[in-house]
């Protein structure tokens, strides 16, 4: 069962999640990215902020937590506009494994997809996404990717805490912290202030558990 959050614009930062779950199952995935320089391929992008010719639009997210392998999935489907002809997409990543990625362009019928390699630089927290294709000034992409982590043990990103009930039973749950820059651990993005846009986010759980969110559901 999936439980949808539909927001509306939002600053700098997505909004805070909190799922009480107590035994899901979850695959497990392993990592396809590159390393930096991994294959003789040097990451397309040096510097640490994100470049602004590629643009996020709206964001399209499932995430799936498990309590039981404190692990989680997920996919992103992030619609983009492309402001100068590149063949790379680069946006941010931490502690992710993704393990399939791919740009889709066009409409209805004319819709085209490509696989793309991602290449990782840990240094500044980046993928990239290299397209066979060059991406085209003034046109919209999808930008497709699947991926999985472990939570986090820290109070940063996506990550594992408890709780006791009223009975003193202890609960399990996951919660989030994306500030200042840790949106990036739940989910591939733009984790920029500047790079605002619309989200549609889909928790998977089961009907007995509860997922709760500071925006409006």
């Amino acid at each position: 069962m999936a439980a949808l959050f539909s927001t509306r614009p939002f600053s700098g930062r997505l909004l805070s999640l909190m799922v009480a779950l107590l035994g899901l199952t979850c695959p497990a995935f392993s990592a396809s990215a590159d390393q930096d320089g991994g294959n003789n391929m040097q990451f397309p992008w040096d510097k640490m902020r994100l470049p602004r010719h590629v643009i996020p639009v709206h964001y399209d997210l499932l995430i799936h937590p498990n309590l039981t392998t404190l692990t989680f999935s997920g996919s992103a489907k992030i619609e983009i506009t492309v402001t100068q002809q590149t063949s790379s997409v680069i946006l941010h990543s931490k502690r992710l494994h993704i393990t399939k990625a791919a740009i889709e362009a066009g409409a209805g019928g004319a819709r085209s997809v490509q696989e793309v390699r991602v290449l990782e630089h840990q240094p500044f927290e980046q993928v990239a996404l290299l397209a066979a294709e060059p991406l085209r000034p003034g046109h919209s992409y999808t930008v497709s990717i699947h991926y999985s982590a472990n939570l986090s043990e820290s109070f940063h990103g996506f990550y594992k805490s408890t709780c006791r009930t009223q009975d003193g039973e202890l609960r399990v749950l996951a919660s989030t912290q994306f500030q200042p820059t840790a949106a990036r651990m739940a989910f591939p993005c733009f984790d920029e202030p500047a790079f605002k846009a619309r989200f549609s986010i889909k928790i998977r759980r089961e009907p007995k558990h509860l997922a709760l969110s500071n925006m409006p559901i």
